[in-house]
């Protein structure tokens, strides 16, 4: 198919021009990455998250402090993400509440799912799971 005829489907069909303006996340494998110095601009960035948008693809991403993506779809679609990440991780503030060993149980295997998709460091896993396990 060559680019005019790419360019008239497209003109005749304007719902898939629409999908960019969807609220899409795609499946991810946390990677490493660069940090987006060269292709990416910063959209937002939020307690150490960062919401990247790719100046050819126009595609969004969320990296975390480490520069992992752990998501990436449109930029409507990250939007959500990173607000629902960035609630996610303020339930593990350093507050002192009255809470019990099986709510703090809870709170620990919600923490390992964070850390298992990469929302939180590793170190940061540690230091929260070390909080928790003393609450227990």
């Amino acid at each position: 198919m060559e680019i005019e005829e790419a360019l008239e489907l497209l003109s005749k069909s304007p719902d898939l021009v629409d999908i960019l303006n969807k609220e899409l996340s795609l499946p991810n494998i946390p990677t490493p990455t660069m940090g987006g110095e060269v292709f990416w601009n910063e959209l937002a960035s939020v307690n150490g998250w960062k919401l990247q948008q790719n100046m050819i693809t126009h595609h969004a991403r969320i990296l975390n402090s480490n520069n992992v993506r752990v998501a990436w779809g449109t930029v409507n679609g990250m939007y959500t993400a990173l607000d629902r990440l960035v609630k996610a991780s303020s339930k593990y503030t350093d507050t002192v509440d009255a809470t019990t060993s099986t709510e703090n149980m809870q709170r620990l295997k919600q923490l390992k799912e964070l850390l298992d998709i990469g929302a939180i460091s590793q170190s940061e896993y540690d230091q929260k799971k070390a909080k928790l396990i003393d609450r227990i």
